[in-house]
């Protein structure tokens, strides 16, 4: 069966840790006869004689592709131009099996049931306080479907066809929901990897990072209903909030009908609340957080980090709908 895999692993990485991915997949049951580094760092990298030797033994190839500024989707496109066995298996350097007989047990599965493919399962693993209140405010701790995790027959990945190569994020959710509408035999993987990015993850750094991913992907047709909504909702909030009810340039007084009291005091705590509840206890609930970690205190820092989130996500589809305006493109 390893004689039918190809491995493609795109990478912003160094020496010390294609090495050590490579010891990690040489303890698996299943190792793919062919493991496709492409190394967008800038650095060129090259892979320990005495993993190749070890590699080598067991007939299986390693090719290691230095190509500088490649963003995932056109690493990815390049893994694929590369690979030359049946079936292809992505995975990238924060997403990683922890049974060593994942790809065993997933492998046998999609042959066994002659499935075009199957989805990667990831579960985003947390250490800390900070990290586990970045989960809830985030990713959850539901599995996600993911490219990292995935293996397809190459004949599905040339009929779903190749992955947006001109953005910095979202092209994996792209790829996914283009291969859903063609109605193939793909479903989720029954053993999972597990996403370690968040280790020693920062506020900053993933405020950073939402900033930079949602002004990459912004213009992918599947964020269009997300980013309709969040504007939407900035006017709403500018109407209520910025409009004065009660202005005396409507010459609108306390004894008339239509007056109320501190419309705006109301519709601003009414909106605390609402989001208070949606984004504080019941997203993070529906994305598998327990009640306990969010009682009775860290739901109001989950609330107040996903408000920046929130707020990092609108900039940036905003962000997006001036540079469409004008023309200007953030893409390579």
């Amino acid at each position: 069966m390893k004689n039918k895999i190809s491995l493609i692993i795109p990478s912003i990485s160094n020496k010390f840790f294609v090495n050590d991915f490579l010891t990690n997949i040489y303890l698996w049951t299943l190792i793919p006869s062919e493991i496709i580094f492409i190394n967008t760092s800038g650095q060129k990298i090259k892979v320990d004689k005495y993993l190749k030797k070890k590699f080598s033994k067991k007939k299986i190839n390693i090719k290691l592709i230095n190509k500088k500024d490649l963003y995932p989707g056109a690493a990815r496109n390049l893994g694929i131009k590369h690979s030359t066995k049946k079936y292809v298996l992505f995975l990238d350097m924060n997403t990683v099996p922890y049974d060593k007989s994942w790809l065993t047990k997933n492998f046998n599965y999609m042959v066994k049931n002659k499935l075009d493919g199957l989805y990667g399962q990831t579960y985003y693993l947390a250490n800390n306080y900070k990290e586990k209140i970045i989960r809830a405010s985030t990713y959850g701790k539901a599995f996600l479907r993911t490219i990292p995790g995935s293996i397809y027959k190459k004949e599905t990945i040339l009929k779903v066809g190749k992955f947006n190569s001109m953005t910095r994020a979202g092209e994996d959710t792209e790829w996914i929901n283009r291969s859903r509408s063609l109605n193939l035999n793909i479903i989720n993987s029954i053993e999972p990897v597990f996403y370690k990015g968040l280790y020693n993850a920062t506020y900053v750094g993933i405020i950073k990072k939402w900033f930079r991913n949602y002004s990459y992907s912004a213009e992918l047709p599947h964020l269009a209903p997300q980013k309709n909504l969040y504007i939407f909702l900035l006017f709403l909030f500018i109407f209520f909030s910025v409009f004065n009810w009660n202005s005396s340039r409507l010459n609108w007084e306390s004894g008339i009908e239509i007056f109320i009291p501190h419309i705006t005091k109301i519709f601003l705590a009414l909106s605390s609340l609402i989001y208070l509840f949606v984004r504080g206890a019941y997203i993070p609930l529906i994305k598998k957080i327990n009640l306990g970690f969010l009682l009775p205190y860290n739901i109001f820092g989950i609330t107040c980090f996903s408000f920046i989130l929130d707020s990092t996500k609108l900039l940036a589809f905003c962000l997006s709908v001036f540079l469409k305006t004008f023309r200007i493109s953030l893409y390579k």
